[in-house]
């Protein structure tokens, strides 16, 4: 089989590419970072012999103050990667986010990705979107929530820490794509059933690293106490890793670097 991932250099497109290698797939990576754009690989691209499109290049955060690069890169490029998997028939499977969910959209972020799921279903039906909630894992992407944990010193959690997520470990999005491959469905939730406050997952890190936590109460812009998961929308069903054991997966991971 052969296989594209777009955003194969980043923190998810990274663990899918090896565990799609691992299951004999030949996968081609388009990421900005390798120097490929990519809009304008995919508007002349030959896609006639590619199974499968993953597509999860995109601005990321609810935080991105940047609308022009996020209109660029998850919704103008997204259409574009749409459109050719169309065009050729090709199995489209792309990173949505929990933040699509209505109740859960508080900046252009979210706007873009529910736009990206309404532009799926108009023109490409056969696609899946995979809603990600609260991915963390090993050497976790820079300004992330785990990544300020392990790096910032003292740690500050703002809102008290009471916001409250799915954190959902790397390897069960991993498997969740795979999943969606296969699946017949339009969308689908890859999500940690467990609600765990932020506070509650600093003090899962704690265990492992001496931690100064500082508790801050103002609340940010575009941010939500809690994200719910859309139970309208199918989970991919999993033996979720839980969050004790995912930070110590991490930690682990941290000491023997």
């Amino acid at each position: 089989m052969k296989m594209i991932v777009t955003g194969g250099e980043g923190f998810i497109g990274k663990a899918l590419t090896a565990a799609l290698k691992k299951r004999g797939v030949e996968v081609a990576v388009i990421d900005r970072r390798a120097g490929i754009e990519v809009a304008d690989f995919f508007r002349t691209a030959d896609l006639s012999d590619i199974d499968c499109v993953y597509h999860l290049a995109a601005q990321t955060s609810v935080f991105n103050t940047d609308n022009e690069a996020v209109m660029a890169d998850n919704i103008n490029a997204f259409m574009v990667v749409c459109d050719a998997c169309r065009r050729y028939n090709v199995r489209l499977v792309y990173a949505s986010s929990s933040t699509a969910n209505g109740c859960n959209t508080t900046s252009l972020y979210g706007i873009s990705k529910r736009f990206d799921e309404q532009y799926a279903a108009c023109y490409h039906p056969g696609a899946t979107g995979v809603r990600l909630h609260n991915i963390y894992g090993p050497d976790p992407r820079q300004g992330t929530l785990l990544w300020h944990i392990l790096n910032d010193n003292p740690v500050k959690l703002v809102n008290a820490g009471r916001n409250v997520r799915h954190f959902t470990f790397i390897s069960d999005a991993v498997e969740g794509f795979i999943y969606a491959y296969g699946s017949g469905e339009k969308l689908l939730n890859v999500a940690n059933p467990e609600e765990t406050s932020v506070y509650d997952f600093a003090l899962e890190v704690e265990k492992y690293k001496p931690l100064e936590i500082v508790i801050d109460r103002h609340k940010r812009d575009f941010d939500r106490k809690a994200q719910t998961v859309d139970e309208s929308i199918p989970t991919v069903p999993l033996q979720y890793v839980s969050v004790a054991e995912g930070i110590r997966r991490c930690l682990e991971h941290e000491t023997e670097k």
